[in-house]
């Protein structure tokens, strides 16, 4: 019992979490928000190369299941770019 009370626990701290620094918990509005802190470009800009890159792959219209792998795509090529350089 003991278990499942800090498992649930440690998921709405993780939530709490995550709202705190993005003020969603929609992984698309994620990628848009990291992309804007590392390039430095405007938000709508953003918006576009997200939204052009999911029509790339075939995507009309991304929902938060689409959004959450390609987040980790973007992360882990940014903790690439960094070990590289």
């Amino acid at each position: 019992m003991k278990y499942l009370v800090l498992s649930v626990g440690l998921l709405v701290a993780a939530g709490v979490a995550t709202y705190a620094r993005y003020e969603s918990l929609n992984p698309c509005v994620w990628i848009e928000q990291d992309m804007v802190r590392q390039t430095g470009l405007p938000l709508l800009v953003v918006q576009a190369q997200v939204r052009a890159k999911f029509l790339l792959d075939g995507v009309t219209e991304p929902d938060p299941a689409t959004c959450l792998p390609a987040w980790w795509e973007f992360k882990v090529e940014g903790l690439e770019e960094e070990a590289a350089s």
